[in-house]
């Protein structure tokens, strides 16, 4: 972003306060994610991010439950559209615990619920398991930095995205190149 010249800046701070808060409305109206924040901050509470992270959970198991998905790669870009949501959620609300147990749920669940399909259909299966490692790489990575009350929360759901992946052939070669453990024990 550009950085004010001091003399425009000094400019703007001698405005009349009403000029300056229109300017300012007109501003933040022109960026969604920012408004989305400071109607979280100044309007919400800690129930309000609570509610958000079980919504997007909520639609992240009715997008795992989803039955006709014919391949993985369509399961896959499933994904990816909630990975975004749960990014999108994050910026908003700072809730890393809720991030790392969405992200889980956005592993786990499709492994769960989509099993059969996972097991039988290999076309767009590599790019599923590459994709399926990289984000358990980056879950394993923001996982170890909560804090450590909350290793109890999610430590079975790490191991049990670690199992899942580790089990599921097409994930073998991916593993070589991103390493994972095959148990988490912060």
């Amino acid at each position: 972003m550009p950085k004010i010249a001091k003399h425009v800046e000094k400019a703007i701070l001698e405005m009349p306060q009403k000029e300056k808060d229109k300017l300012l409305i007109r501003l933040i109206s022109k960026d969604t994610l920012l408004t989305e924040k400071l109607e979280h901050q100044l309007l919400g509470d800690d129930n309000d991010t609570l509610d958000r992270r079980n919504e997007l959970l909520q639609q992240i198991i009715e997008m795992a439950s989803y039955e006709h998905y014919d391949t993985p790669g369509w399961l896959m870009m499933a994904m990816r559209e909630k990975s975004g949501q749960i990014t999108r959620h994050e910026k908003v609300t700072k809730d890393k615990f809720g991030e790392v147990v969405l992200l889980l749920a956005l592993i786990n669940e499709p492994f769960t619920r989509q099993k059969d399909m996972l097991e039988k259909k290999s076309k767009r299966a590599d790019n599923f398991a590459e994709y399926v490692v990289k984000r358990a790489r980056v879950i394993v990575n923001k996982a170890e930095k909560l804090h450590s009350d909350y290793y109890v929360e999610i430590e079975e759901r790490v191991n049990d995205m670690l199992t899942f992946i580790h089990k599921y052939q097409p994930c073998r070669y991916y593993l070589e190149a991103t390493p994972l453990p095959k148990s988490w024990n912060p």
